[in-house]
């Protein structure tokens, strides 16, 4: 006993202080990394910053380089020396073509010294007698490729002449990327179109080309090798695409040369590789030599390189992973302390607080008592019927549902519905608990209940109750509702009467009209239900189809009598019939849109009806219907001055204006229900009652 008495009260203590050490442990990890993500997203700024500026540095390098081509290129004695040239090769003198040959190789050799395209200066002369090979220079080729003048020492191999020939054919700049030459120096051109002074027409073709050559470890890679703010351990290196696999054209911290490693694109864990297929990004990976690395990489505008500049991982988070271990461990520490803490002041107030535990039971029992006696009284003093049901079996009921089958309600309880309100009431009340039950949804509805020889009208909910076991526990709530749905039919009584009562004034009133506003409610009807339109609606559209002429009544009697075409000023007195019938029953409060039906009975789809000029998109399908349901009937009716119009013939009229007065689908409508009522043909025949 005691055993289970500790258990019970240390349990839930010591889950807390468990889930307390969890949530500690869940926090603090969550804080360093935090802290590791704010220090990556530090060190992807500064890698950003550094990468940006020599990404800047390059793109500037390149840029001056074509700058010297190109002004090369673009000049006008050259352009002219060239131009001769092309126009007639074989034409000129032996010392007009050297003076120009003389010339251009000394505009070459002055610029190529000036620009760094020569390394003449950092050689020591030799005999004139021998031939001296040079890796950097500048050379021009005509369109075929030939070369026309170039600095001394440096002749043009198949790649450059290549990269030339590409110049002279798209007439653009072309970049003979880094390669290894016949020399083995890892060398890069710049090559230019020249064209002829004669014509600077779009289109032009090109009728040489100039390149400047550079070796690339005199003055492309010592731009990647200035140092920025990094530890010693960054490195800055060059990559580009070369089919499956990325080059490595730059030289490596591990002393490899360039141009000698590559990696597979495939090798997915490589920071090289993922510079290469995501350029700008940011990563920490591994790099060619396999260490852990901060990466971040840029493109160039006119080069197909990638800037990758790292950092060692290990060096650069040094800093960073003691801040955190120091971090995890000290608010380790400090939950350590925090917990017991709480334990020794959970312990001492367990003893105080047993003592207050009893008294505090005693009154919440107190006063669940007092809530369950006043939830008791007023569910007893409600005249609604209260019970609730489980496994078909009563659970509780009020006094009220005790009164109406004259037993207490304690006697009732774990009866069977069937057995106290008889099985065709207890089948109804079944039907929707077990409703409720499926749908765990309140369940409402009309229920007529014959319960101790009484019948009542009532509205019965039923209310799922979730609880821990999973019985199906309802709540069925009764109103009885007898009284007000007798008043609501002695009102529809009242109502039909009404409009019995004005239907009559104005058959009175215009005597040749006589049954016209009943018929054309009969009409109405029959088509709405061959639209298969609602309750609600088709009774709106009755009680308008038998109100629409009240507004006759404000019309002459002898303007409706009138046997002549009516005037223009006629027509408008008529036509206002409509107006008068909607501020007449306008004070009456109808179920439905009636008013509104009424008042777009004379609408036309085509807008020519009135008295609004109503559109298609702004009428109802009950005033359609109304206007297809009046218009038969006018025409079919017989009066005392003409017979009416046959039943075809007016089927026929009506069909031929349908799209512009009258809806099709309601005339279609009307044509199957003519079909099937024989009876509406009499109605053709004259009235021995008109006068």
């Amino acid at each position: 006993m005691k055993t289970r008495m500790w258990r019970k009260q240390w349990a839930p203590a010591i889950l807390a202080l468990g889930l307390l050490m969890i949530v500690g442990v869940w926090s603090i990890v969550n804080y360093t990394a935090n802290e590791k993500s704010r220090d990556l997203r530090a060190w992807e700024t500064l890698l950003g910053v550094v990468a940006e500026s020599r990404a800047q540095s390059l793109n500037q390098w390149i840029d001056t380089q074509y700058g010297v081509v190109r002004e090369l290129a673009e000049n006008a004695s050259l352009r002219f020396y060239l131009s001769q040239l092309a126009a007639a090769p074989d034409a000129q003198t032996v010392d007009s073509q050297a003076a120009q040959f003389g010339y251009l190789r000394n505009l070459l050799e002055t610029t190529a010294e000036k620009n760094g395209f020569s390394l003449a200066g950092q050689k020591t002369k030799v005999q004139a007698n021998i031939a001296s090979a040079s890796d950097s220079g500048i050379v021009i080729v005509d369109a075929s490729g030939k070369t026309i003048v170039g600095t001394s020492g440096f002749h043009a191999d198949d790649a450059l002449k290549a990269t030339l020939l590409r110049a002279v054919e798209t007439g653009k700049p072309a970049l003979q990327d880094l390669y290894e030459n016949t020399a083995g120096e890892v060398v890069l051109g710049f090559a230019i179109p020249v064209f002829s002074v004669q014509s600077n027409e779009p289109g032009q073709r090109p009728i040489a080309a100039i390149a400047g050559v550079k070796r690339a470890r005199d003055e492309l890679f010592p731009l990647l090798l200035r140092k920025g703010t990094l530890t010693s351990a960054d490195e800055t290196l060059l990559v580009r695409r070369e089919g499956d696999f990325v080059a490595f054209i730059s030289p490596l911290a591990d002393g490899t040369a360039p141009l000698r490693k590559q990696l597979s694109l495939s090798a997915g864990n490589q920071v090289e590789v993922e510079a290469m297929t995501k350029p700008g990004s940011f990563s920490m990976n591994l790099d060619y030599a396999g260490r852990e690395v901060l990466t971040v990489s840029r493109s160039f505008r006119q080069t197909p390189w990638i800037l990758v500049q790292k950092i060692d991982a290990v060096e650069a988070l040094k800093e960073s992973r003691d801040h955190q271990r120091f971090l995890m461990i000290t608010l380790t520490f400090a939950i350590l302390v925090i917990a017991a803490g709480l334990v020794a002041a959970w312990w001492h107030g367990a003893s105080v607080k047993e003592r207050s535990v009893s008294e505090v039971l005693r009154n919440k029992s107190r006063e669940l008592a007092d809530q369950s006696a006043l939830l008791l009284s007023v569910m007893d003093g409600t005249p609604d019927l209260i019970f609730t049901v489980e496994e078909e079996r009563l659970k509780f009921c009020n006094k009220a549902f005790g009164s109406l089958v004259n037993e207490s309600p304690d006697a009732l309880r774990g009866k069977t519905l069937s057995s106290i309100v008889g099985p065709s009431a207890a089948h109804r009340i079944d039907t929707l608990v077990v409703e409720s039950r499926k749908t765990s949804q309140t369940v409402s509805r009309m229920l007529d209940l014959d319960i101790g020889c009484v019948v009542s009208h009532n509205y019965f909910s039923a209310v799922p109750i979730p609880t821990a076991y999973g019985s199906g526990l309802v709540l069925c709530l009764a109103r009885d509702m007898t009284v007000e749905q007798d008043a609501q039919t002695k009102r529809q009584a009242l109502m039909k009467q009404l409009v019995g009562v004005l239907t009559c004034i104005v058959d009175s009133h215009d005597p040749f009209c006589t049954e016209h506003s009943m018929r054309t409610a009969l009409v109405a009807g029959a088509i709405a239900r061959e639209l298969g339109l609602g309750d609600s609606a088709a009774e709106a559209l009755d009680m308008a189809a038998k109100l629409a002429n009240v507004g006759k009544i404000f019309v002459p009697r002898e303007l409706l009598t009138k046997r002549e075409i009516l005037s223009p000023e006629e027509q408008k007195i008529m036509q206002s019939h409509v107006q008068h019938s909607v501020a007449v029953l306008n004070a009456i409060e109808f179920e439905g849109p009636v008013i509104n039906i009424i008042a777009q009975k004379s609408e036309h789809l085509d807008g020519s009806g009135y008295p609004a000029g109503l559109k298609e998109s702004d009428l109802l399908l009950e005033s359609r219907i109304l206007a297809v349901a009046n218009a038969f009937v006018a025409m079919v009716s017989a009066r005392a001055y003409r017979a009416g119009v046959p039943l075809e013939q007016t089927l026929d009229k009506l069909l031929s204006e349908t799209g512009t007065k009258y809806d099709r689908h309601v005339v279609a409508a009307l044509f199957h229900v003519a079909e099937n009522r024989p009876e509406w043909i009499k109605w053709s025949a004259p009235s021995a009652n008109a006068s």
